[in-house]
This record gives C-alpha cells, structure tokens and sequence, in this order.
C-alpha cells in the first residue's frame, strides 16, 4: 500500500479503533493511552464521544470525530496498528500528532 487510506472505521470498548484499509487489512488499534497522555485528545474519554469516530465519505485519509474538530491521519493509525500489533519486541513506538500539532509517543 503506497499511501495508507481507510475503507472503515469502527469503535469498539476501551477506546479501541477497528480499522479497514483499502489493501483490505484489518487491525485493530488501541487510543487508550494517547487519550489519557494528549489533553487535544481528552474530550475522547466521553465513551459517547469516542463511539461517534468517522471517515469523510469517499475518502479515508482521517478518522475523525466531527463534533469535536479531532481528526487522526490513516497513516499515523496504520504506525500504530504496525506497532501494536506487531510480534517483535523490538518494534519501534509510533508518533502520533494530534490536530492541534502536539507529538508524543506510543508503545
């Protein structure tokens, strides 16, 4: 996959993502600790607020949550899918930015 872009995103318990990309993998993808680290993404703890996760219809390139102006990049969440689904130990943290620029570290 040249550039990683979603076919679906579904929430799940835990603040866990399961994402469709278009090369048909599917991972599953933990924003547990990232919402708890990143204050851009505290509004997210609302389990409510967290279950309305979305694509842009015909596009893929975010996973966003409208109402709340957060969006995550496909291409951050397939790092992180890559990293936490990974079977070596040695796989490398993701970097996941938010939309008001803050980076931090994951895994």
């Amino acid at each position: 996959m040249k550039h990683p872009r979603l076919l679906t995103v579904e929430s799940l318990a835990d603040y866990q993502l399961r994402l469709t990309f278009v090369d048909d993998s599917i991972y599953t993808v933990s924003l547990a600790s990232e919402i708890e680290r990143c204050q851009g993404l505290h509004p997210l703890k609302a389990p409510n607020e967290f279950n309305k996760a979305c694509l842009i219809a015909n596009e893929g390139w975010t996973v966003e949550w409208q109402d709340l102006d957060i969006q995550i990049g496909a291409d951050t969440l397939w790092l992180d899918a890559q990293a936490q689904n990974a079977t070596d130990d040695r796989a490398p943290a993701s970097t996941m930015k938010t939309n008001t620029g803050q980076q931090f570290l994951s895994g």
